[in-house]
């Protein structure tokens, strides 16, 4: 699992495990740009990674890393595997983009990724911008390839950093800013297509197997900043929640502070934990919920929005947005 500081402790639904795949060759077109791009130098917080030529084997073990580089054209030789979403390991979002030589998928935990498994990729570049393990592993992957990680640190940068980074690593950097600019503006189609959300405060939940509740705080958190984009705003009583980092952790007693605009929950796919939460009658009288403004989230929406990488946020602003934008219409005006 994730670290949950890193992720502002709404990530207790992520679990990344090893998984069967090919250890075959990549598919045609899967390295970079053309050879007159290289070499190419990469700076970031950790040092700095020199690719030399177009690379033909790459492993991206961030979500971000390996979305910017299938929306790309290019098919990585290993990549991290999301569970609990589908059967495949594969997030709805990226599969479409998985052609040729399946990737092998790879097992990160608490200590960070299996070296052995990826040295035996022999890869010849490694992209780890979205890796929140990368501090404890960089020394060791720099020496099997070059190894680009975070440019501010680790969960901090933008899914727009990453691309952009990712892009040039692949000797391909006007593709990324197309790429980019293509998202950015998926994203500022939302607010004239769904009007309704237009200052609808929200809350982005996600409930732990106890009952507790956590709820994002900070501005600055990047699923904060894609609803903000999309109309909606951070409720000032959730901003003032205490503690440090981007979540709040509450109890039900204080339940109260989520009767916002729109309510937004995820239950790690916990039935159980669901069906208790939802029978209280804290959680059942607050006016969020019984005006029909409350939107439960499977992991297949919740994660993309916690994660936006630049095939995530098309998925969700096709798939998602409208779930939210109903629950806005049943808010009323703002």
């Amino acid at each position: 699992m994730r670290s949950l500081a890193a992720t502002g402790a709404l990530v207790l639904s992520l679990g990344l495990a090893a998984a069967c795949g090919d250890d075959d060759e990549p598919a045609a077109g899967a390295s970079g740009g053309a050879a007159g791009a290289f070499p190419v130098t990469v700076a970031h917080k950790l040092g700095s990674a020199t690719v030399k030529e177009p690379a033909k084997r790459i492993v991206a073990l961030g979500e971000v890393d390996q979305d910017a580089l299938l929306a790309l054209g290019i098919q990585p030789v290993g990549m991290t595997e999301l569970t609990g979403v589908q059967p495949d390991g594969l997030a709805p979002w990226s599969a479409p983009k998985v052609t040729g030589a399946r990737p092998k998928l790879l097992k990160a935990g608490e200590a960070g990724f299996n070296l052995e498994e990826i040295a035996a990729l022999r890869p010849d570049l490694i992209l780890a911008g979205g890796d929140f393990t990368i501090d404890k592993e960089y020394g060791k992957l720099s020496k099997l390839a070059p190894t680009v990680a975070y440019q501010t640190g680790p969960a901090e940068d933008s899914w727009q950093q990453i691309t952009r980074q990712v892009a040039k690593a692949v000797g391909r950097t006007a593709d990324g800013e197309a790429l980019v600019a293509s998202v950015e503006k998926k994203i500022t189609s939302v607010p004239a297509a769904h009007p309704q959300l237009k200052g609808k405060g929200f809350a982005l939940t996600s409930v732990f197997p106890s009952g507790n509740i956590g709820v994002m705080k900070s501005p600055d958190d990047t699923s904060v900043k894609l609803l903000e984009q999309f109309g909606m705003t951070l409720p000032e009583p959730l901003k003032k929640l205490p503690g440090e980092g981007f979540a709040a952790e509450l109890s039900m007693e204080k339940v109260s502070v989520l009767n916002v605009d729109v309510l937004l929950s995820h239950y790690n796919d916990d039935p159980a934990t669901q069906k208790k939460v939802e029978g209280s009658k804290l959680f059942s009288g607050l006016p969020v919920v019984k005006r029909g403004s409350y939107v439960p989230l499977d992991l297949k929406a919740f994660w993309p929005l916690r994660t936006p990488t630049p095939l995530a946020v098309p998925y969700v602003v096709d798939q998602v947005v409208p779930r939210i934008a109903k629950a806005a219409g049943a808010a009323g005006p703002s």
